[in-house]
C-alpha cells in the first residue's frame, strides 16, 4: 500500500541508487534501513536490479543484416514513400504558414496583381528551396563515408 511515507522512503532509495541523494538524504535513509529491515529488504533488491541491468547490454547485429535490410526492396519502398510523405507534407505546412501571414497582403485590393504574384512566388520558391536543402543535408548525412573518421 502507498502512503505518502512510504513514497518518501522509495523516493530516498532510488535517489540513494541513483547518486542523486544529498548526505543529509543518505543519512536520512540509512537511519530508516536500519530501524525498518523490511525496507532493508527492498532497497537491497532495488539496487541489485539497477546493477543488473546495468551490466546488460544489447547484443549489436552483425553489420551484413543491416545491409542486407537496407537492400530489400520493401525497405526501399517504405523510404521511398516516407519521404513523399515528409516532403508533401511539409510543404503544405509550410505553404499554409506562408499564406497565414501573407493574407493579409494578398487580399489587399489596392495592391497590384503582378505584385501579389511576384510575393506568391518568392514565398513558394523559398519553401520549395528550404525543403530541398532539407531534404540534401539529410541525405548527405546519411551517405557521409568519411563521417566516423576522427581527425
Amino acid at each position: 500500500m502507498n502512503t505518502p511515507e512510504s513514497d518518501h522512503i522509495r523516493n530516498l532509495m532510488m535517489a540513494s541508487i541513483d547518486g542523486e541523494s544529498s548526505p543529509q538524504e543518505e543519512s536520512e535513509l540509512k537511519k530508516i534501513l536500519l530501524e525498518q529491515p523490511e525496507w532493508a529488504e527492498e532497497y537491497h533488491q532495488l539496487k541489485t536490479m539497477k546493477e543488473m541491468t546495468s551490466q546488460t547490454k544489447l547484443k549489436e547485429p552483425q553489420p551484413e543484416l543491416w545491409d542486407n535490410y537496407k537492400r530489400t526492396v520493401f525497405t526501399r519502398v517504405e523510404r521511398g514513400i516516407g519521404w513523399i510523405l515528409f516532403t508533401v507534407g511539409a510543404l503544405v505546412l509550410l505553404f499554409y504558414a506562408a499564406w497565414m501571414m501573407l493574407s493579409s497582403v494578398l487580399t489587399d485590393p489596392g495592391l497590384a496583381w503582378w505584385l501579389k504574384a511576384a510575393i506568391v512566388s518568392v514565398a513558394a520558391g523559398v519553401i520549395i528551396l528550404l525543403v530541398s536543402l532539407l531534404r540534401e543535408k539529410l541525405y548527405l548525412d546519411k551517405h557521409e563515408r568519411y563521417k566516423d573518421v576522427i581527425r
